[in-house]
């Protein structure tokens, strides 16, 4: 899966989740940056952590992960893939 795909799955997700449950513009929006940003730093993780075997795999679940929590969810996912868990 590519990252274009998962960008698209997300918006997706987060627009169902606007009309459907009415959620807050806002709100979603935040949520959208928050996700974009997660990705980004999973990359940049991936890229530059490989050297020292770790690497988060990005999909959806890790996307809206980052997404929902922001910051804190990338150090809990680091924290998953450096236990085994990931």
């Amino acid at each position: 899966m590519n990252y274009l795909t998962i960008i698209l799955a997300a918006a997706v997700v987060l627009l169902l989740a606007k009309f459907v449950l009415h959620v807050n513009t806002k709100r979603l929006i935040e949520l959208i940056i928050n996700i974009l940003l997660g990705i980004i730093v999973l990359w940049l993780i991936n890229r530059f952590g490989g050297s020292l075997g770790i690497a988060i795999p990005i999909n959806i679940i890790t996307a809206l992960v980052v997404g929902i929590l922001g910051l804190p969810g990338v150090i809990i996912l680091l924290l998953l893939n450096l236990i085994g868990i990931i």
